[in-house]
């Protein structure tokens, strides 16, 4: 092969450039380099995640919750562009359990329960019915399973509280003692229709013990 200058020929170039693209090999190692990049970016455990999710989605890496028929616990990865569903083969590249990826995950919702600011809404009698949590992000799934998201509500709901979570932007918070939760069906629905991103209308209480699913929102 001939150059002139220090540069190929025109045709001399198109043939190796042909070659390259065409060659079996350079499949594989394009593959491997594409698989390399996908791995850097999982390494990073800052965005690791577990939120709530239908389980009709059918996520790859999913946890059970105590009572719940339509709703898991999905792991994943919060990003500029959203929630990203942990893959299986993910998780078996990373070379750790669930139960690590679980609970660093839920360390890192603290950030994001930390970047809402709750709602109170109150009867005529100024007696708080009960707190929302409104985000542009799809964070609030994941904030509900922080570790910190009890004490938020501990002084103004009490120690145990009952949650809605009806899509990725938005949760329902009531008190679990002396609550009128049942009530707020309508509500609950209306936020389910209201984004591309719906989680579920069953009803989850959260205690120190954890979270288990104590009842679903009927259809009108």
């Amino acid at each position: 092969m001939k150059a002139e200058g220090g540069r190929m020929k025109g045709k001399d170039a198109r043939q190796v450039f042909r070659g390259l693209i065409l060659h079996p090999s350079c499949f594989i190692l394009f593959i491997a380099l594409a698989a390399f990049a996908r791995a850097g970016g999982v390494a990073d455990e800052q965005s690791w995640r577990v939120w709530l999710e239908p389980k009709s989605s059918r996520a790859p890496v999913t946890l059970p919750i105590a009572g719940a028929e339509r709703t898991v616990v999905c792991a994943g990865f919060l990003d500029e562009e959203g929630l990203r569903p942990l893959q299986r083969a993910e998780l078996a590249a990373m070379g750790i359990g669930m139960d690590r990826f679980a609970g660093r995950a839920r360390e890192n919702a603290r950030a994001d329960l930390a970047g809402l600011q709750p709602r109170y809404e109150r009867n005529s009698k100024k007696v708080i019915e009960y707190a929302e949590l409104r985000s542009e992000r799809p964070i609030v799934t994941s904030a509900v399973l922080g570790p910190k998201f009890l004490q938020l509500f501990r002084d103004t709901l009490g120690e145990k509280v009952l949650v809605a979570v009806p899509n990725r932007f938005t949760a329902f918070v009531f008190p679990a003692l002396a609550g009128r939760s049942e009530e707020y069906g309508p509500m609950v629905r209306a936020a389910l229709a209201a984004t591309a991103w719906p989680v579920s209308v069953e009803l989850f209480e959260v205690s120190a013990a954890g979270v288990r699913c104590v009842g679903r929102y009927a259809e009108p």
